[in-house]
């Protein structure tokens, strides 16, 4: 029994004793989240069917996600939700450099949606329009920041 004891010790030192490789002394995050910046072209957003309808307004209900690399977050509700292309941002008054957008109409208002570049972060911001705005406006408020890394800033 003697024989078996120091090395099953000394295997369960070398087992416990080894650190893993992506993990640094910064709170226990991997390299990959504190180094490696998200890149743009994999910033998308998902457009989900809630579970609950919207029974107030006897209307749909979406839940819209930012998907960040492999982070899915949730960042706001809609009636109506199409993820939108390039060729329909200057009719929504998204900028041409955002990243991506969505949006949707629904009885006579629209509520939309965009990610774009700004300050070394990436802010999602979040606007609507109704059929009796008599000045046009989406009034884009910013309501979510990211940062390159997919760490929410506040």
């Amino acid at each position: 029994m003697k024989k078996l004891l120091l090395p099953t010790l000394l295997f369960a030192a070398l087992l416990f004793g080894c650190k893993d490789d992506q993990h640094n002394n910064q709170g226990g995050q991997t390299t990959e989240t504190i180094t490696g910046a998200i890149d743009p072209a994999t910033i998308l957003f998902v457009c989900e069917t809630a579970e609950a309808p919207n029974e107030q307004a006897d209307a749909p209900h979406h839940e819209v996600y930012l998907q960040l690399g492999n982070s899915k977050v949730k960042v706001a509700d809609i009636l109506n939700c199409e993820i939108l292309g390039k060729d329909a941002y200057e009719q929504n008054q998204i900028p041409a450099k955002a990243i991506a957008a969505v949006g949707g109409w629904w009885a006579g208002g629209g509520d939309y949606i965009y990610v774009i570049e700004e300050g070394g972060n990436y802010v999602v911001k979040k606007g609507a329009i109704f059929e009796e705005s008599e000045n046009n406006d989406f009034g884009y408020t910013t309501i979510m920041t990211f940062s390159k890394t997919g760490e929410e800033v506040y």
